[in-house]
């Protein structure tokens, strides 16, 4: 993995990204992919459209009014990563 002498690639920072955006990465692991972030268009490109997307959900989740079925579903995908109404 990532260590201070050798910075993210791609493969590594797709694969943190979660961790990332929840601010879950050791400092040392944190400071290598935003680094890779700041000079990757592409990477940097994929990191917005998650945030964005993710930010938009929860936002969705806790407006007025979204029946609290509807938030604990949605919660409930985002953490999962499976449809709540599958099998």
């Amino acid at each position: 993995m990532t260590t201070p002498d050798r910075p993210a690639g791609c493969r590594e920072v797709v694969d943190r990204l979660y961790e990332y955006l929840d601010r879950e990465l050791d400092p040392a692991v944190e400071r290598a992919v935003r680094g890779h972030l700041a000079e990757c268009a592409h990477c940097f490109a994929l990191h917005r459209f998650e945030d964005a997307y993710r930010r938009f959900l929860e936002a969705r989740a806790q407006a007025k009014g979204a029946p609290p079925e509807l938030r604990r579903r949605i919660l409930h995908h985002l953490l999962s990563g499976r449809d709540p109404e599958a099998p």
